[in-house]
Order: C-alpha cells, then structure tokens, then sequence
C-alpha cells in the first residue's frame, strides 16, 4: 500500500516555527505546480472559446488606448510635452506596461474569486489557482509585447542594445503588481468589492503614471509620479527598450527588490489565512 501524505495540525502559529513555515510553502509551491499548468490553460481556452475573434482579442485594449491617445494628440485636443521617442510608441510600452502591471495585481483576486466553490469543496493545493493567474497575467502580457515591432517599424525607431534587458523590467512591474495582488487577495476572497474596486481604479491610476505622458517636472503631478513606485519603472522599460540613457536605474532596481520582498511576506499571509477564509467562506 503506498504511503499517504501525512498532515499535522498544531495550535502554534506558523510565525513562530520557521522551519515549518519555510517547509509548508514549499511543499505547498512544489505541489500546485501540475494543477497550476491545468487551470492556467483551462482558464486561457475558455477566455475566447465562444468568440469569434478569438486570442486576438488579447491586442486589442493597448491597441485603442495608442490610437485614441495618438489622435487626441495629432489633433491638438491635447497637447503632450516632449517624449524623446515617437509618441506612438511612447504610448504603446506605456500601456504594454500598465496594462501588466494591472493584470498582476488583478489576476490573484480574480483566481480566488472563481475557484470558491472548488476551495470550499474539494481539498487541494490552494496555492494552484493563485500561481495559475500569475501564468496566465505573464504569458498574455508577453504576447502583447509583439505589437511592439509593427509600432516600431511604423514610426522607424530602432531598439537599442539594451533591449535585452527588456525582460528584466517586464517581469519587474509584473512581480510588483502581482505583489500587490497576493497581498490583497485574502480580503478580495471574501469581500468582491475588492476586485471591483481596483479594476475600476486601475484605468484611472494609469493617469497618475507616465503611461501616456511624460513624467510632470512640477505641480501635483510631479510629486504623484514620485511617489509612484510604477514610474520608475515604466520609465527604465522604456530606455532600456530605445537604448536612453537610464535615469532611474537604481530606484528601478530597489523597488524589484521591495517587490520580491513584498510577495514573500504576502504569500506568506495567504498560505496562514487561507484555511480560516475556506472555513469562513463554508458558513
């Protein structure tokens, strides 16, 4: 007969065993990783299997936010400073960016919020939905990246060597939302207005970033865009993608650190608190 997993329950807190915290996240990382990969592509298939369009649809959001954002500006209906690079694609990595940015902090929440009733009824890895949505935030946001060569070509602007390191700054502001995300997903599981909320105020949060726009040098603006951690790192995407010169390269890579930092401590949270919002939710 083959040996069983065996789980025990004490009444300590994990805070305080160390090893037994670091060994049940890891048990519990290694063995959602299956599950993952089957809800993360159960969850891409049935995104557009009653669509006619299907996966195109995935281009279409950055897509109308440049066009809309490049005739409000062609136009003269509003007048934006000086990019540096051609504003097509100035707006375009912009939205790539935030539009990543967003999907990570929102996917945690929103894998949560439908596999309620297989987390209240079945026992498995409850980490499996989570990391599932973390899948399919980065694999959709790196197919979006492709609509940066016809953009590029379009307006002739040719990639530095930097761009190498593009990737880097990528999966950066994706760890930083999905950051965000696992650290509110608790209170998004039990409350929906916590989804609602930021999916409404994540399009208006976009203005208070230089998604379409450059970074304010004064007023209100300036001193929002400072204290966003998503500026700096939009902005080194950016010059790491045209070859500029990296103005914000060290902030850069202190909020990357923060951001790692910040997911450990959320992941954390969420591994604790998850029997107890399963056994609240079950009520």
């Amino acid at each position: 007969m083959p040996n069983l997993p065996v789980t025990t329950y004490s009444p300590d807190s994990l805070f305080r065993d160390k090893r037994r915290l670091f060994t049940e996240l890891k048990d519990e990382l290694l063995g959602s990783r299956e599950l993952a990969f089957a809800l993360f592509k159960r969850n891409i298939k049935a995104q557009f299997r009653q669509s006619a369009l299907g996966y195109t649809w995935l281009l279409f959001p950055p897509i109308a936010t440049t066009l809309v954002w490049f005739f409000l500006n062609r136009s003269g209906v509003v007048r934006v400073a000086e990019t540096g690079i051609p504003y097509p694609a100035f707006v375009m990595i912009g939205t790539l960016l935030w539009q990543a940015f967003l999907d990570g902090m929102l996917k945690p929440i929103q894998a949560l919020e439908t596999s309620k009733s297989m987390l209240t009824k079945i026992n498995f890895h409850r980490s499996a939905p989570v990391i599932a949505g973390i899948m399919e935030t980065s694999v959709i946001s790196a197919v979006r990246l492709t609509l940066l060569i016809p953009v590029f070509a379009f307006v002739g602007l040719i990639p530095g060597w930097t761009a190498v390191f593009f990737p880097v700054a990528y999966l950066a502001i994706v760890l930083l939302g999905t950051s965000f995300g696992t650290l509110l997903a608790p209170i998004g599981l039990l409350y929906t207005d916590i989804g609602r909320g930021l999916q409404v105020l994540g399009q208006f949060l976009m203005y208070a970033a230089p998604v379409v726009y450059p970074i304010a040098t004064a007023g209100i603006l300036a001193i929002v865009h400072k204290l966003n951690p998503t500026t700096y790192l939009l902005e080194t995407g950016r010059e790491l993608l045209t070859g500029s010169p990296l103005l914000y390269l060290s902030e850069s890579v202190l909020i990357t650190l923060t951001a790692f930092v910040l997911l450990l401590i959320a992941w954390t949270v969420l591994h604790i608190s998850m029997p107890r919002l399963i056994e609240r939710m079950g009520m």
